[in-house]
């Protein structure tokens, strides 16, 4: 019985579909015969918009919704790749009535703002004295050597895409005899190994810039000049101070200025003011606005000033590096006390009402020299985060976020031979903690836990613990990360 049911119900579902073909035929002759009925406007295009990828998710593909999956195109409009571009001049179809055009779903919308970032890190004082000399000195070929001061932090300097130091010594050259303190003067091979390890630029407006007259601030330029560093505060010639450094990184154009209150009693070339920029705000003032006038972004002013060894700013190079700001700087990265100051983020009510935030870091520390009294043998790594958001019609740059990593310069290794380096506190005290090499001798241990905790209760305001050791710390953050 089942089989003759099976094999019956073709003819039944034929028999069917020709009545309802009949049927279908009957209606569309009736529906031609009618009179027609008022023509309606058709909804604009535009209604269309949010079905595409274009209006839901920039980061999409093409007919692909942020949510990942897949949406055709409506087949009654043309495809994004065939459709004309009013919005940049393709033209319009006319219409019946001779109205303006229906609002094309594929005009070509204003592009999206270009957003771009760069890192910069900037430290305090390089240094070289005696000490330092013999430890570099090779004696069977008689040269100098500094490279293995800068191994265990050079990846530190590297992390970051333009890095900044305080050149505090003269490359003077071997026939004026190399010295450390008072009147230094720095072999080659110094500047070769900051370059190696990382650094980008130097300031070299300090008080030891003029420690070899003219000729060593001129050699100074020449051996940087040849190494591919940049510089500036000080110059070969007046058109050279007159011409302010700018630095593009990234697509942000950055201004460095650099000054020094003092060049130790010794006086400057007779009629040669422009060999060293001087702490003198009048001329400051005049740079921060012109390096502004001609397109600089982010203005950053590295002054040589403070008093040696306080561990704290006096209220007058507060309010100079206040009135910086309020001048238009957006960085204030200090030198000279060799020793740490805090930091503060300042800020700034500008003439439209709008307000911006200017970093200070009164002093940076020593991070390298033979100063071994405490706090001159520690210093920090800082790192500037900028962010610029660019369209068609404006630009703004901000400071985005500013952290550190501590850093301490090791004497002895754990063997107890003479090893001058620069350390980063977290790498060194957690090779000690997990016995990897190389770590710092235990004798040193109890130094480097004190520099950790010196250093955060003066940045961060309060002493962070120790179990909690992070390899860089934020001191600022606009999205408050």
């Amino acid at each position: 019985m089942m089989a003759r049911v099976l094999s019956t119900a073709p003819n039944r579902v034929r028999t069917i579909s020709l009545a309802l073909a009949a049927l279908m035929l009957m209606a569309l002759f009736a529906c031609a015969a009618a009179p027609a009925p008022p023509a309606e406007a058709a909804p604009p295009r535009a209604s269309l918009v949010p079905t595409f990828p274009e209006a839901a998710s920039a980061s999409a593909a093409p007919n692909e919704p942020a949510g990942g999956q897949s949406v055709e195109a409506p087949h009654n409009l043309p495809t994004p790749e065939s459709a004309p571009s009013y919005a940049t001049g393709g033209k319009a179809p006319p219409s019946a009535s001779g109205s303006s055009p229906a609002i094309d779903p594929y005009a070509k919308l204003p592009p999206l703002p270009v957003v771009t970032t760069a890192r910069i890190a900037v430290t305090g004082d390089l240094m070289v004295h005696e000490t330092q000399l013999n430890h570099a000195y090779n004696s069977s070929d008689k040269t100098y050597s500094f490279a293995s001061c800068f191994e265990p932090v050079a990846p530190y300097l590297k992390d970051a895409d333009y890095t900044v130091g305080n050149l505090e010594t003269t490359l003077s050259g071997p026939e004026s005899k190399y010295t450390g303190y008072p009147a230094f003067n720095t072999p080659d091979s110094f500047a070769e190994a900051l370059k190696e390890a990382g650094f980008d630029f130097v300031t070299t407006a300090n008080n030891h810039a003029n420690d070899r007259r003219e000729a060593g601030i001129l050699r100074t330029i020449s051996v940087l000049d040849s190494l591919g560093f940049d510089h500036t505060g000080t110059y070969a010639s007046q058109e050279e101070q007159e011409a302010t450094f700018i630095k593009t990184i990234n697509g942000i154009r950055f201004a460095f200025l650099s000054y020094s209150y003092s060049t130790n009693g010794i006086p400057l070339a007779n009629g040669k003011p422009y060999l060293l920029n001087m702490l003198d705000e009048a001329l400051m003032k005049r740079q921060i606005e012109k390096a502004r006038q001609i397109g600089a972004d982010i203005i950053i002013v590295l002054p040589h000033m403070g008093n040696e060894y306080e561990e704290k700013p006096t209220a007058y190079f507060t309010g100079l590096a206040r009135r910086l700001c309020d001048y238009g700087a957006d960085v204030i990265m200090a030198s000279h006390p060799h020793v740490l100051q805090p930091a503060e983020s300042y800020e700034v009510t500008e003439p439209d009402g709008s307000v911006r935030t200017c970093f200070i870091a009164y002093s940076m520390g020593n991070f390298i020299s033979a100063q071994r009294a405490k706090p001159r043998d520690a210093g920090a790594i800082f790192y500037l985060e900028f962010e610029k958001i660019e369209d068609e019609t404006s630009a703004a740059v901000r400071i985005t976020r500013v952290s550190y990593a501590p850093t301490w310069v090791q004497f002895y290794d754990a063997q107890g031979r003479y090893d001058i380096k620069v350390l980063p506190v977290y790498d060194a005290l957690k090779a000690a903690e997990e016995g990897t090499s190389p770590a710092p001798r235990q004798a040193d241990l109890p130094r480097l836990r004190e520099v950790h905790r010196e250093t955060s209760k003066k940045l961060l305001g309060a002493e962070w613990p120790l179990a909690d050791i992070l390899p860089v710390y934020t001191l600022y953050s606009e999205k408050g990360s």
